[in-house]
This record gives C-alpha cells, sequence and structure tokens, in this order.
C-alpha cells in the first residue's frame, strides 16, 4: 500500500508528538509542517530534514497529493482551519476539543459527510489500554451497576492565556465518562474561581447526572501542588481506580461493596440495614502500548480502508455539548443547566 501523505498544522507543544508518531509510522508519511511561529518551524526543520515548512496552511490544502492533515493549533482556531481542510476534501484529525461551541461542530459535521471525508477527535484516553481494560470490566456486568464516577485532573500548570482549565483538561475526563457510561448527562453544574488571570478559570468542579441515578464529579485546576490524574469507578459490587501518574499498578479493582439488606432478620438498628463488604484488592496485568499511536494508527486505518472513527465528529460534538453546558453553568453563577 503506498504511504498516506499527510500535513501537520501546528508545531508547538503537542505538535512534536504527532510528528514523531508519523514519522514512526509505516503507512503514513509527513509532507508539510506548519506553524505561524518561525521557530517552531526551525526546530521542526531540524529534526525533520525533508519536511516542506510554511507559514500558511492554505500551501498543504493545495497539494493533491496530501490526503489527510492533523490540527493541533489553539482551540479557538480548530473551526476555521479544520472548515477549509474539509473543503478541499483532506480528512481531518484535529486535537480535542473538537471547537469551541456546539454550532461549529455541528456544521463540521455536516460539511465532513457532504464533502465525504473522514473527521476524527483526538480524545486520546479512549484508546488508552487501561481505559479499554476498565470499559470491558464494566460492559461485562464484573463491577454491578455504575452508581460514582470521580475524576481529577490537578497540577501546577501548564497554564494557558487561549482557553480556560475548563476547556483544557475536560475534553479528556468527559470523553471517558461517556465512554464508561454509555449514555449522557440531563444535567450540570459547576462552580469555579479565577486566581492568576482575570477572566480565566483555573480551578473548576463539575456534577453530573446521567440517567439510572449515575452521578460523576470532577474537579480541574492548574495551581495544585501535585499531579494528580485518577479516576474512581464505584459500582453496586466492586470498585475500580485508575491512576494515570503511577508508575506501576495504575488499575486497582477493589472487592468492596456497599448494600442494603434485603433481610433484616436480627439486624440492629444501629447497622442501618446496611451491608459493608470489603474483600481483596486485584492488580491486574494490563498490555501498556502508547495511546497517541493507538489514535493515530486507527485514524490512517480509517482514512485507508473508509472506516468510521471511534471518536468521530459526534463523539466529538457531544464531549463539546457538555462543556458548553458547564460553562454555562459557571457564567450564571452555578445555576443548574439541563441538556
Amino acid at each position: 500500500m503506498e504511504k498516506i501523505k499527510l500535513g501537520l498544522i501546528g508545531y508547538g507543544y503537542w505538535g512534536p508528538n504527532f510528528a514523531r508518531v508519523i514519522g514512526e509510522s509505516s503507512n503514513s508519511t509527513l509532507k508539510y509542517c506548519a506553524d505561524s511561529d518561525d521557530r517552531s518551524l526551525e526546530r521542526a526543520k531540524k529534526k525533520y530534514p525533508t519536511l516542506i515548512t510554511t507559514k500558511d496552511y492554505r500551501d498543504i490544502l493545495s497539494d493533491g497529493d496530501v490526503k489527510a492533515v492533523i490540527i493541533v493549533t489553539p482551540t479557538k482556531t480548530h473551526y476555521q482551519i479544520a472548515k477549509e481542510c474539509i473543503l478541499a476534501k483532506k480528512h481531518v484529525f484535529i486535537e480535542k476539543p473538537l471547537c469551541q461551541n456546539v454550532k461549529e461542530a455541528q456544521e463540521l459535521i455536516l460539511l465532513a459527510q457532504d464533502y465525504k471525508v473522514k473527521l476524527m477527535v483526538g480524545h486520546v484516553f479512549l484508546f488508552n489500554s487501561a481505559v479499554k481494560f476498565i470499559k470491558d470490566l464494566i460492559d461485562r456486568g464484573h463491577i454491578g451497576r455504575l452508581r460514582h464516577l470521580h475524576f481529577q485532573r490537578r497540577n501546577l500548570g501548564p497554564i494557558r492565556q487561549d482557553v480556560n482549565v475548563l476547556w483544557d483538561l475536560a475534553p479528556h475526563d468527559i470523553s471517558m465518562a461517556l465512554h464508561f457510561i454509555g449514555d449522557k448527562p440531563f444535567s450540570v453544574i459547576a462552580s469555579g474561581e479565577s486566581f492568576l488571570q482575570k477572566g480565566i478559570l483555573d480551578v473548576v468542579s463539575a456534577s453530573l447526572k446521567f440517567p439510572h441515578n449515575v452521578m460523576v464529579n470532577m474537579i480541574f485546576s492548574w495551581i495544585d501542588p501535585v499531579k494528580v490524574r485518577d479516576i474512581a469507578i464505584v459500582g453496586e459490587n466492586k470498585m475500580v481506580l485508575f491512576d494515570d501518574v503511577a508508575q506501576s499498578e495504575r488499575v486497582k479493582i477493589f472487592n468492596k461493596n456497599a448494600n442494603i439488606i434485603k433481610n433484616t432478620l436480627d439486624v440492629s438498628f444501629g447497622e442501618y440495614q446496611i451491608s459493608l463488604h470489603s474483600g481483596d484488592i486485584l492488580v491486574p496485568a494490563i498490555e501498556n502500548r502508547e495511546p497517541l499511536k493507538e489514535e493515530f494508527n486507527h485514524f490512517i486505518d480509517c482514512v485507508a480502508n473508509n472506516k468510521k472513527p471511534f471518536t468521530d465528529g459526534q463523539n466529538g460534538l457531544d464531549v463539546v455539548r457538555i462543556i458548553s453546558a458547564i460553562q454555562q453553568s459557571l457564567d450564571q453563577n452555578s445555576t443548574l443547566v439541563k441538556l
């Protein structure tokens, strides 16, 4: 199979990682790199001497040999760049979030359908082997009916100026929440504060209510003392902890639960008819594959074999719609927003 030629738009913080993954691919090659910053282009050219570099991403769109583009630019630029790429009939991979509002996301989805190109969003955690393992546990009923999920994504920086902490960090955890639960929330409520930059929230907490009495809490922060990236999933039968920062034992399955005692014979009032069970902790062996490489290979497979991306435009829209609702709650002094 002839290698698929790609263009990379954006060589800032995350772009070099894509350039590396493309360079390691056996069925694709990076022909162009576009960035508005001269120093970024110099770094790219030094690393990849045969690369064509440009400050105008439209140079990529006029090249018929380029079949697909990777967009790794600030969120506010996603819509316009992706729209032009689609109109040029290029397949598009765009980093999270898809766009900065629902209307833009909906338009890109329709354009991609009209021009018959793939539109994929970079919800990279859905390609994480630990996340796949946990999803399989849930789907096979091993932890029982879901009750509560708690997400933490906290660290001291990096602090951005183009978006607030919600739009920076929430796409990861919202995409995983939707994936694990297999449903969409019907309401959100949030609170946050701007401590460092006026008008740019650097701490946000949000609570989401899902059908079947499932509750999700999330906290995002740029100003915490240690890096925390963990998820606690509480089921009717068992509980799971995913610590993405841990060097080992990243997933732990706790044989713990709390349930109402159906047979209350000989149960004292002080026990409140509740049974608390605490058993063993299982640390499963999970194959460790690079999520970014898995994600990129999936995109190339979709382009080469005309497949629907797992994290397609609709998936990106679902995440943007929820973030927008959380933002609305923040803008309206922590009011409950229904979806």
